[in-house]
């Protein structure tokens, strides 16, 4: 008899619809057992093909897999063709590694396919080795979020020397790790949403490191953040491939710029590119070609618009498209600004100091409609949801408005179940854009 398991196995993820397994005296030995794939009804019998499966029940040990079953990189859905003859794939069969199938034609005695499966003991030994590398994983998350308890800033300890800006990054950036569920973490959205789960642990271990040293120096250099936290060869090294990525990720989720959180200028300067009238103290910019403030610009200024509607768009090509339209930004009294792909630090101190200074009256929020749209859609909101007297708008992929952010957010995760668009797709134009600024 078939172990249940097994036989579970097979019906869920071998068998086609309606199709059945059926005991056949060919071939039942003390290695094998062989059934029929048939497909019957009131009127009907006919055999679709044949199993071959060990007779055995093998439990999963501990024992590393035969490097070359695992190079054949199975999974419940990948056929493989594998010489029969040879004593590796008999071995592979007998133990319940794999299972042999074929297929027939209509007339049910030619064969059609004939290949090789995963069996249930592969099978059984990926979900315990998936299991145990998740549980892994979730006790990493917990040491993290354990360690940085101890690195957390907190009153009546000796970091009086540091900024009330600094202690304030640090306490978010400790409670923003601290709040994730160590379970969900593949899955959250605190993260963006192309970081695997591997990048999103690392991503852990640099928010980590980096509270640490924050926290116990007023200044430092990226090579430092590495080599405080592992204290071992090459450890200066072990965030160099992801830089750029984390340190956005740090700005975001402490709401506080690199700089102010300690670390040493990396010779970087990030652009903000716009279009529409802006004044400082220092620089002045008119109605016309698109410009680009600099991250180092925006903290030594104070701009200010005489626009009423404040676009934040994602691509470039939506805002040099706006930036050529003079009329348009002139009647509407508009300013668009771009956040290029990705929402940094500079463009949130940039729209946070325009609408502190500025009379606008309302926001549009115009973003790709896919998960890394909704992701920075997400975080335009947590900038603007504090600005109580402005009229906020998110343009939907049917190019209607809505004012809610909820509602926005769901439209577009109900639309990404099947297909996705970017803004260039449904980007009308000067009639269409004043609709919406009216709406």
């Amino acid at each position: 008899m078939m172990d249940e398991k097994v036989r579970q196995y097979i019906e869920d993820y071998i068998l086609r619809s309606k199709e059945e397994l059926e005991l056949t005296s060919a071939l039942q030995d003390q290695f094998f057992t062989q059934f029929n794939i048939i497909k019957r009804s009131a009127r009907t019998y006919r055999v679709l093909g044949v199993l071959t499966v060990s007779t055995q029940y093998h439990h999963v040990n501990d024992l590393p897999l035969d490097p070359a079953l695992a190079s054949l990189a199975l999974t419940t859905s990948k056929k493989v063709g594998l010489n029969e003859d040879e004593q590796e794939t008999f071995n592979w069969l007998k133990e319940g590694w794999i299972i042999k199938e074929i297929r027939f034609e209509k007339d049910g005695k030619t064969v059609s396919k004939a290949h090789y499966r995963m069996g249930y003991r592969l099978f059984e030994y990926q979900s315990v080795q998936h299991r145990r590398k998740h549980d892994e994983l979730v006790n990493d998350i917990l040491m993290i979020q354990d360690r940085l308890n101890e690195f957390a800033v907190k009153k009546g300890q000796k970091h009086q020397a540091l900024s009330p800006n600094r202690i304030s990054g640090i306490k978010k950036l400790t409670e923003r790790a601290q709040q994730l569920n160590p379970s969900e973490t593949g899955i959250s959205l605190s993260f963006p949403t192309s970081w695997p789960l591997i990048k999103r642990l690392k991503y852990l271990h640099f928010v980590c490191a980096f509270c640490h040293i924050s926290s116990l120096k007023e200044s430092f250099d990226w090579k430092e953040i590495g080599a405080t936290y592992y204290k071992e060869i090459g450890g200066s090294k072990k965030f160099d491939a992801d830089k750029e990525e984390f340190i956005s990720e740090i700005e975001d989720w402490s709401q506080t710029s690199i700089q102010e959180l300690g670390l040493t200028s990396l010779g970087q300067i990030t652009p903000v590119f716009f279009s529409g009238k802006l004044k400082g103290q220092y620089s002045s910019y008119e109605i016309g070609p698109v410009h680009a403030l600099t991250n180092l610009s925006i903290l030594n200024e104070a701009y200010h618009t005489d626009a009423t509607t404040f676009w934040i768009v994602e691509n470039r090509a939506i805002l040099t498209s706006m930036a050529s339209k003079r009329d348009f930004l002139k009647e509407t009294k508009s300013y668009v600004l771009c956040t290029d792909g990705h929402l940094r630090s500079a463009h949130r101190e940039a729209v946070t100091q325009i609408l502190e200074h500025s009379q606008v009256k309302q926001v549009m929020i115009w973003c790709d409609y896919d998960l890394d749209g909704v992701y920075i859609a997400r975080k335009v909101y947590e900038i603007l949801k504090s600005f109580d007297h402005l009229k906020l708008k998110w343009i939907l992929q049917n190019q209607e408005v809505v004012t809610d952010y909820q509602q926005y957010e769901q439209c577009v995760i109900d639309f990404l179940q099947n297909q996705k668009m970017e803004q260039e797709q449904m980007m009308g134009g000067v009639d269409l854009w004043k609709k919406w600024i009216r709406d």
